[in-house]
């Protein structure tokens, strides 16, 4: 367990508070798209400096690493005679989506048709909360936690470019924590997934060829449209008739497009779409299954079919003793009425499955739902406006956290 009291960091939260949320509404005003997170990079940056937290900017395009090496002596305490982990991480993504606004306040965004609609405003805040909290009281604990602020979640993957870039070295990295707000969770409470918690995703694109003719003679010609809809329906029976229904997983066809006039048989057409699953095996089967359908439905039409497949990002899988580990420190900090444990997996995906590969890894959900709002709070809306006092309760727990992973086991 940590050796800084809990009393001493909650204090420490309290009076940086307004300075976070200042922070968090400056974010919001001014979101930007993956990839184009320049200003928020270098605000990042500005921060970190006036507090003395070293750092590098520019990691994987806009990414920024910060280090808190703690300097107290480290005492060997607890059942293993020893620490855990030299070094512990944090990740907050900060990159917003291309969503126009319909929240009425006063922080509203100000860049057009851009909107921090899924929270990341709320992730980098939080993350600079326990940054500057954890820097206050370097001389009370031993080890160090790298801060990453992670771009481009939202498009290719920026987790996977950081860690290529080196982040978790120097010192080698052994756990790493993060948070996704949940709107759907009241303010405050904090939601757990031992094991597997989000999919693996493939992206799908499927061309399917036939011979285009006049439309009042389709004899004489192959119909893609027909072919490619065939194709559309047969999918589905991969999920439901190749797979165990206990075993989840997902083809969705998003995007159907063909012809060019109302009085021409379609002579080609073209499909898109996600495949996901929450293990490689289930993956590699429905990629499998996905080619021969394609192929040989277009071919029973008499048509053709391209098939490609793009590997995104890998399956989500927390590391269960530290998820534990974790419950059982959230239960003493907020009490079990604020504790949720996650009753199955989610067929979402989120890029920090990356930092799960890589070490021992655990994603939490931070609950951000006062019950007041007028509109349904859910992520990636246009009204979507989180309570942010739940920043204390996620400052709280990733500064607790990072300590109590440092420290011996109990």
């Amino acid at each position: 367990m940590s050796m800084i009291p809990e009393k001493k960091i909650r204090q420490r939260i309290e009076e940086y508070y307004e300075e976070i949320v200042a922070i968090r509404r400056d974010f919001h005003s001014h979101p930007e798209l993956s990839e184009h997170e320049e200003r928020t990079a270098a605000k990042i940056s500005q921060y970190l400096t006036a507090w003395g937290i070293p750092h590098q900017t520019g990691i994987a395009g806009h990414g920024v690493v910060g280090t808190v090496c703690g300097t107290a002596e480290c005492t060997a305490s607890g059942s293993t005679g020893a620490r855990r982990y030299s070094a512990v991480g944090i990740r907050a993504d900060i990159d917003a989506l291309p969503i126009t606004e319909l929240v009425d306040w006063e922080f509203a965004s100000k860049n057009e048709g851009v909107m921090h609609a899924c929270g990341h405003d709320i992730h980098a805040a939080m993350l600079l909360g326990t940054a500057k909290v954890l820097k206050s009281l370097e001389s009370e604990f031993s080890g160090t936690v790298k801060l990453f602020f992670q771009p481009a979640e939202e498009t290719v993957g920026g987790a996977e470019q950081m860690i290529a870039a080196g982040c978790m070295q120097n010192p080698d990295v052994g756990a790493v924590l993060s948070f996704h707000v949940a709107p759907y969770l009241p303010t405050g409470a904090i939601e757990f997934c031992r094991g597997k918690m989000n999919a693996a995703t493939c992206d799908l694109n499927v061309t399917v060829e036939g011979v285009s003719c006049h439309g009042a003679h389709p004899e004489g010609g192959v119909d893609a449209i027909v072919a490619a809809a065939q194709i559309v329906t047969a999918l589905q029976s991969i999920p439901s008739r190749n797979l165990a229904p206990t075993n989840p997983s997902i083809i969705t066809v998003g995007q159907f497009h063909a012809g060019t006039k109302d009085n021409i048989v379609a002579g080609t057409a073209h499909l898109s779409g996600t495949i996901r699953a929450l293990d490689p095996a289930t993956m590699q089967t429905l990629k499998t299954r996905i080619r021969t359908v394609c192929e040989q439905t277009a071919a029973a039409y008499g048509a053709t079919a391209q098939v490609s497949m793009y590997d995104g990002y890998p399956a989500l899988i927390n590391d269960t003793p530290t998820c534990m580990r974790m419950e059982a420190l959230a239960e003493r900090l907020f009490g079990r009425d604020k504790i949720y444990i996650m009753d199955e997996p989610s067929l979402g995906a989120d890029d920090f499955a990356f930092f799960t590969q890589a070490c021992d890894g655990l994603y939490m959900n931070l609950g951000t739902n006062p019950g007041t709002e007028k509109h349904e709070q859910k992520i990636h809306n246009e009204y979507y406006r989180p309570d942010e006092t739940a920043m204390k309760n996620g400052i709280l727990m990733e500064a607790m956290g990072a300590l109590t992973l440092l420290s011996p086991q109990e």
